[in-house]
């Protein structure tokens, strides 16, 4: 069963780790590194519109996750973090390497977009089994 409170909270969520993943006091001076892009890169892009089209991503994103977790009807918030964690590294992290191996991207970007959307996963998990 869908609800939109579970998919508001697992937006709300997404953007909330997403901020304190990509901080620069936590990750994103090694993701910015690994990545090759330079502050004065940063300053020349559009970062209002980035961070725009990020929440817009994101929140399909929840929003389908949420749609799939009611279609499967998992019972227990144990099966449906495992469930989570499947999705997060088996399907997604496991395309992002897929696609970014013949980008040259360094591995420690597959380990922080990895370990953000994992964790964000799981949360999305979580909130769905204390609300349905």
């Amino acid at each position: 069963m869908f609800n939109w409170v579970t998919a508001l909270l697992g937006v709300i969520w997404s953007i909330a780790l997403g901020m304190f993943w990509y901080s620069p006091k936590v990750f994103f001076k090694k993701w910015q590194y690994a990545q090759g892009i330079t502050d004065e890169m940063m300053q020349e892009g559009n970062p209002g519109k980035s961070m725009i089209l990020g929440v817009i991503a994101n929140a399909i994103s929840v929003i389908a996750f949420c749609f799939v977790l009611g279609f499967l009807n998992l019972d227990g918030w144990l099966k449906i973090c495992g469930f989570s964690l499947l999705v997060s590294i088996g399907i997604i992290t496991a395309s992002d390497i897929n696609n970014g191996a013949f980008r040259m991207t360094k591995p420690v970007v597959f380990l922080i977009d990895g370990g953000y959307r994992a964790i964000m996963y799981i949360g999305i998990g979580v909130i769905y089994s204390f609300l349905n």
